[in-house]
């Protein structure tokens, strides 16, 4: 009984830190509605959706996609340029829960947290969007390692 209540909040609370790691658009919209309300309503129906158009404010795609895991600056034809770029390099999260027993007396349950890491067949993914004056202009996938 003890070991069944223990396997049971190591899961909810797996479930939990699971969840807090990956936001959704919707988590971050719910976090930022002022900034969300002020958008156009057709940005708004993008964001929700975690898309992108050209036009959109570093807010918007804060909103869309999160925080980029790097910013660079520059200057490009006289406009000041931003470069966000995202990377995603096929780790991911498992939870696992198991059962057994043993000739039929003996039983137990057990939880378990993974890390997945990336096989030489999984490039990463670099997906960098880039804006000029504070507009985005344009985004792209790049794939390789």
């Amino acid at each position: 009984m003890m070991k069944t209540s223990l396997s049971r909040v190591l899961v909810a609370a797996c479930a939990a830190l699971l969840a807090a790691c990956s936001p959704t658009p919707s988590d971050r919209i719910a976090k930022n509605m002022p900034a969300y309300e002020q958008l156009p309503r057709e940005q708004q129906v993008k964001v929700a959706r975690g898309e992108l158009e050209k036009g959109m404010s570093p807010m918007a795609v804060l909103l869309a996609w999160g925080e980029p895991e790097q910013k660079m600056t520059g200057r490009m034809d006289g406009r000041n340029t931003e470069r966000w770029i995202y990377t995603k390099s096929g780790t991911g999260w498992a939870v696992g829960l198991g059962g057994g027993g043993f000739r039929s007396r003996d039983s137990g349950v057990g939880t378990g947290i993974g890390v997945t890491m990336p096989l030489g067949s999984r490039p990463p993914v670099s997906y960098n969007v880039l804006f000029e004056n504070g507009k985005v202009v344009g985004w792209e996938a790049v794939n390789g390692f």
